[in-house]
């Protein structure tokens, strides 16, 4: 695996895509306290920036809270995932690396992605955090969420976000192409968030829930974090269903591999 860590850090796109996913932390927790400063007294109290479920939500390195369907953090660590197994194959590294072991390379692949999104996201957890307590600062807000929670917010978002990144990985390593693996994932997710706008719009009119979708990858996301209301289920079950979309991609995506004549 650190020959798959060293490429991922001297090769510009895997690294511009890991960066971007700090930064997309960055503008999530700015937008949610522009908003919450500049909102009007009449609204729910949630949306209030001395309430500690507000504060929660702006420290939310996922955005979930901001979208029932797909959220910027969603994208960033998909392409990771896809880049990181596709400039392989571009560049035909896999030929070499696979005389080692096919099973044994996916493997190595799977886990330096898993590594690096899961640093990446440790550190727009930092940059979230940063910007919160300067937010609180400036606007003379306390401080109410309690940092257990937000700790647990966190383990439970970058494990979440690392999940959907090797999820990724493992469908490229499947259909040895970073480019169809990026049409396919384009084409669910945005079938995806297209039912979840659907039902979130209607729902409280015809009585409808995300429950019936919540299986889906995003929105098994979504249950993951566990902040947003619109999370179809607990956290726990969230993360079980990200950890078997993973496990059943890697399956796929390592026997596939086995497969391939090289």
């Amino acid at each position: 695996m650190k020959t798959e860590l060293y490429t991922a850090i001297h090769l510009r796109s895997i690294r511009t895509a890991a960066m971007a996913l700090p930064i997309a932390a960055a503008f999530t927790s700015i937008l949610a306290w522009v908003l919450g400063i500049a909102a009007p007294e009449e609204l729910p109290q949630s949306f209030a920036p001395e309430s500690s479920q507000f504060q929660l939500q702006a420290l939310d390195i996922t955005g979930s809270t901001q979208s029932s369907g797909v959220a910027g953090s969603y994208i960033v660590v998909s392409v990771l995932g896809v880049l990181m197994v596709a400039t392989n194959y571009r560049h035909g590294a896999v030929t070499w690396k696979v005389l080692h072991g096919r099973g044994r390379w996916g493997l190595n692949i799977l886990g330096a992605v898993g590594a690096v999104t899961a640093g990446a996201a440790a550190v727009s957890c930092v940059i979230a955090g940063v910007i919160t307590v300067v937010a609180t600062q400036l606007s003379g807000t306390p401080w109410e969420v309690a940092l257990s929670d937000v700790l647990l917010m966190w383990i439970r978002g970058i494990a979440a976000l690392t999940l959907l990144a090797v999820t990724t990985a493992a469908l490229t390593l499947a259909t040895r192409s970073g480019l169809v693996s990026g049409v396919i994932l384009g084409v669910a997710y945005t079938i995806e968030a297209i039912i979840a706008a659907i039902i979130a719009a209607i729902g409280a009119v015809a009585g409808w829930n995300l429950t019936a979708i919540g299986w889906l990858p995003l929105q098994s996301v979504l249950s993951a974090v566990g902040v947003s209301s619109l999370a179809p289920y607990n956290s726990g079950a969230g993360l079980m269903l990200c950890a078997a979309w993973t496990v059943l991609a890697g399956i796929i995506g390592i026997s596939r591999l086995k497969t391939y004549n090289l």
